[in-house]
């Protein structure tokens, strides 16, 4: 039986884990786009190392990493269809850097959407109490 998108995701992120050195305990994964027909085009996954992002091009995921130390902000605010997810993190520069994401209510077929999106509402996510 193939893998699932998650437990492919998951494999990438053990993978580059140990190559530097990051140690994971949870992985919170959540669906996000830059605006209405996107937003499912990206998955963050919430760490407490710091945030993943998966953004798809064609049958490929490219993965990027922030690091929990540069977070300075990650909040979620209500809209109307959708929620927006703002992250604001410092750069190796020094200069700030901001995110904007919208994040569809539910997504179907898709639990660990529902439930990373839950605690995002709730501030339960660990990268929230790492900082």
């Amino acid at each position: 039986m193939a893998a699932s998108l998650k437990e492919r995701l998951e494999k990438e992120i053990k993978v580059y884990s140990e190559e530097n050195n990051l140690t994971l305990q949870t992985m919170d994964f959540l669906y996000a786009g830059p605006h209405m027909r996107a937003r499912h085009s990206l998955i963050l996954v919430f760490t407490e190392a710091g945030m993943f992002t998966f953004v798809f091009k064609l049958s490929d995921a490219e993965m990027h990493f922030l690091d929990a130390k540069t977070i300075q902000q990650i909040s979620l605010a209500k809209k109307k269809l959708v929620y927006q997810l703002h992250i604001r993190a410092v750069t190796e520069d020094g200069e700030i850097e901001e995110g904007k994401y919208l994040v569809s209510k539910r997504v179907f077929g898709r639990k660990w959407h529902k439930e990373t999106l839950q605690k995002l509402i709730n501030k339960n996510i660990q990268l929230l109490s790492a900082e």
